[in-house]
């Protein structure tokens, strides 16, 4: 098999190419360590005998390092991939084992494969592709907590790292065994695991944070201040928005360094559409997920301007907490959750309780997830089905979604598999196309396994998590309870016009030319108007294609037009939808046979 990793940070010993560290126990392992640690399960003696036995050895070594790493090891006729947890760093390869690349588009042009009718119409429906398939035909990506063996055009893979969240479906049953203190004290140390392994990593470097205004990145920022970590936070938007208003005051509070880049339509279509533009899309679609952009062109201009260290390690406030605001509510729960102001989106809002049933948390995943825009295709209809089925599921029987609890933690496997780990954590790829490391401290494993036995009354709206940041961030910045539950969802405008003033008043004179008017107010229900967004991001589309396009459709649909060549940005004759309502690639039997052949 052909092995072409482009990256130029793998180390290669003896058949084994490994990228980024792992923890075994207390040692760092990276580099030759990381790949030594796998030699011995593919050695010819003793448990690594067989081709079996190794796959089942390397397995129990992915198992036992925690981290986030990629390893591509090729002994006899078998290569051997390995994924961490939250697939940090993701492989492709063909069905016929030929070729595995950490490009997917590379792969893609080795085989010259056409596009997958089945994954190419859930991508357009939700911007990433379920599952070990890619948009290509015969183009395979490694998964979550994976590890794949190729041998002789044979596929076999082995999960040694599952996501499936336990715990009592309600409030009063989660009081009665140990109580919400309990629960948060068990949060906290391994919160406290996950800072000691990302302050290893970064040794004397200084910590660089995206910082947000909701609770994710906050926590991480306020827990680093409090352990007294040079702290660099960072942030992007127009002036006002509340992301930005709220990381500014955060940043303040704490007595961190802070940097803000200004968005608007002209220079994002100078971003996009520049030559780095163009090679970072082109680089960072592996054909599973699109590729995160907002925050990558903030990130090279500080970095190529040196308002952030090249040299730092840059955390990202990701999180296995997420996938928690979007569980539905359940017939049966003995209180409906309250409506979310903690993230980016919560299920409570204006939803009916749904029967926590297999069948019903498809139908949810369908209308919530499969929505980018509007369908009618009986085909693709029945294949989704089966894809959500089998994402819903993993190794578990039908019959073990079988209340709230058991319900809620087939759709947090889902979201952990089929988007935080494809979409979200792509985001890894704008890190490396800036050139700095990179670390995920609210993936850690320690953490992972913490929020996986919380119960659901207090996962709901990632409720324990965010009650974590606001008792960090109360304590080291000094400030109230009321005011360090204040995030991006519920700063008052009145704080919006007066934060630059109170917070970074000299940035005045830099950050809006002097202009005293009033900054960005456009509420919550406006920004999908591209004039109104506050990323301004419409400026990568021209002016005339935004004029024809439905006014209901956001810009992550009118990119997987784009990605997959149904939509040029700078050609304003280009065709556009002319309703919300597209018809999808046409599906056959054996298209539909074909992806699931993926499993």
């Amino acid at each position: 098999m052909e092995t072409a990793l482009r990256s130029a940070d793998w180390t290669r010993v003896d058949g084994v190419a490994v990228r980024g560290r792992a923890f075994d126990g207390d040692a760092v392992l990276g580099g030759p360590d990381l790949a030594e640690r796998f030699l011995d399960p593919l050695a010819d003696d003793g448990r690594g005998a067989s081709d079996g036995s190794r796959l089942e050895a390397v397995a129990a070594t992915a198992a036992d390092i925690e981290g986030f790493y990629a390893v591509v090891a090729v002994r006899d006729d078998a290569t051997f991939l390995v994924a961490d947890g939250a697939r940090s760093i993701p492989l492709y390869y063909d069905g016929e084992g030929t070729i595995v690349s950490d490009r997917g588009r590379l792969v893609r042009d080795r085989l010259e494969a056409e596009t997958d009718p089945v994954t190419e119409s859930e991508f357009l429906l939700t911007r990433y592709v379920t599952g070990p398939e890619t948009v290509w035909r015969g183009v395979y990506s490694t998964q979550a907590g994976e590890v794949v063996r190729i041998r002789d055009g044979r596929i076999t893979r082995r999960t040694d790292s599952e996501y499936w969240p336990a715990g009592a479906a309600n409030r009063d049953a989660s009081e009665s065994r140990f109580g919400r203190d309990e629960h948060l004290r068990r949060l906290e140390s391994a919160l406290e695991t996950a800072l000691d392994r990302l302050e290893r990593v970064a040794g004397d470097r200084p910590i660089v944070l995206p910082l947000s205004g909701g609770h994710d990145s906050r926590l991480l920022t306020a827990a680093l201040a409090e352990r007294g970590r040079e702290v660099i936070g960072y942030t992007f938007g127009r002036s006002g928005h509340p992301d930005v208003e709220v990381s500014r005051e955060v940043a303040d509070r704490l007595g961190i360094e802070w940097a803000h880049v200004p968005y608007d339509e002209s220079t994002w279509r100078e971003w996009y559409h520049g030559p780095a533009g163009e090679r970072y899309r082109e680089r960072a679609f592996g054909g599973d997920a699109l590729p995160f952009l907002a925050e990558w062109p903030a990130l090279r201009t500080l970095v190529d301007e040196g308002r952030l260290p090249a040299d730092g390690l840059y955390c990202p406030g990701h999180t296995v907490a997420t996938p928690s605001e979007r569980v539905p509510t359940f017939v049966g729960e003995d209180e409906k959750p309250a409506a979310g102001t903690v993230g980016c989106g919560s299920s409570a809002d204006g939803n009916d309780a749904i029967e926590p049933s297999l069948e019903a948390l498809i139908d949810y995943v369908l209308e919530t997830h499969y929505a980018l825009w509007e369908w009618d295709d009986d085909r693709f209809h029945e294949a989704a089905r089966e894809r959500i089925r089998r994402g819903l599921l993993g190794d578990h029987e039908a019959e073990a979604v079988a209340d709230p609890g058991t319900a809620a933690a087939a759709y947090e496997r889902w979201e952990w598999r089929g988007r935080m780990s494809t979409f979200t954590n792509g985001d890894c790829r704008a890190y490396e196309e800036a050139g700095v490391d990179w670390w995920l401290p609210l993936w850690d494993p320690a953490y992972v396994r913490a929020w996986e036995r919380v119960p659901l009354g207090l996962r709901r709206e990632k409720e324990l998590h965010a009650e974590l940041a606001r008792r960090y961030y109360a304590r080291a910045a000094e400030v109230s309870r009321e005011r360090a539950a204040v995030t991006d969802r519920t700063l008052a405008p009145v704080d919006r016009c007066l934060n630059l003033i109170r917070h970074t008043p000299a940035r005045q004179f830099t950050e809006r030319d002097g202009d005293w008017e009033p900054p960005f107010l456009v509420p919550r229900t406006g920004w999908g108007e591209p004039g109104n967004h506050p990323l301004a991001w419409y400026g990568a589309v021209e002016d005339r294609i935004l004029e024809r396009a439905p006014d209901d459709r956001t810009l992550y649909a009118l990119r997987t037009l784009a990605a997959t060549g149904r939509l040029e940005f700078a050609d304003p004759n280009a065709a556009v939808p002319e309703t919300a309502r597209i018809a999808l690639p046409t599906i056959d039997d054996s298209d539909r046979h074909s992806a699931e052949d993926g499993r």
